[in-house]
């Protein structure tokens, strides 16, 4: 299996048995799914997400509850440029009502570099993942694969996203995976 038919695998699983939510289809993205809002209070519960100061995370429709909490809570939240790869913005004491589109974040966002600003948290949509930490990545945009922050990363997944074992060798690893049934710490 290569990590094109592992990804249509996952997309395809999800569209015919209706688990995807906007944006449909799941094709393509870092799949919003049914139970994600439950898998993300899973994860909001975790020490690694309550300790955060500051709070790295993906623009995927996804990650919106997290986004939004870790505002709601008063952490900073970085955000990758959503037009120029490599840039970040910063986003500190927002109203997370103010950002009715992602995309919209660099009116309220500093461009930063991480080194000036390390996440303590770093949050990324998955195509795939398994018990083992194992993550695959819709194939482009965030993360990038050189991105290296010395950060737990984590991750939410429906459980037709859950493998034992991946059947391709991963593109990173993540630390931490909210499902609406459990979580899984890894590493």
């Amino acid at each position: 299996m290569t990590l094109g038919e592992l990804r249509e695998e996952v997309w395809n699983a999800l569209a015919r048995f209706g688990l995807a939510l906007h944006p449909t289809p799941p094709h393509g993205h870092h799949p919003n799914f049914l139970g994600a809002r439950r898998a993300a209070e899973r994860l909001l519960k975790t020490p690694e997400f309550q300790g955060a100061r500051r709070v790295l995370a993906g623009m995927d429709a996804v990650l919106k509850p997290l986004r939004e909490e870790a505002l709601r809570q008063g952490k900073e939240l970085l955000l990758p440029h959503p037009d120029r790869p490599g840039e970040f913005l910063l986003l500190k004491d927002l109203d997370p009502r103010k950002l009715k589109r992602v995309r919209e974040a660099y009116r309220f966002g500093v461009r930063v570099a991480l080194e000036e600003a390390p996440p303590d948290l770093v949050l990324i949509g998955a195509v795939a993942v398994d018990e083992e930490g194992g993550w695959v990545g819709k194939g482009y945009g965030f993360p990038q694969s050189w991105l290296r922050v010395e950060a737990p990363f984590a991750t939410l997944a429906h459980p037709v996203m859950v493998y034992p074992r991946l059947p391709v060798p991963p593109e990173r690893r993540v630390d931490l995976i909210a499902t609406p049934q459990r979580l899984l710490r890894l590493g």
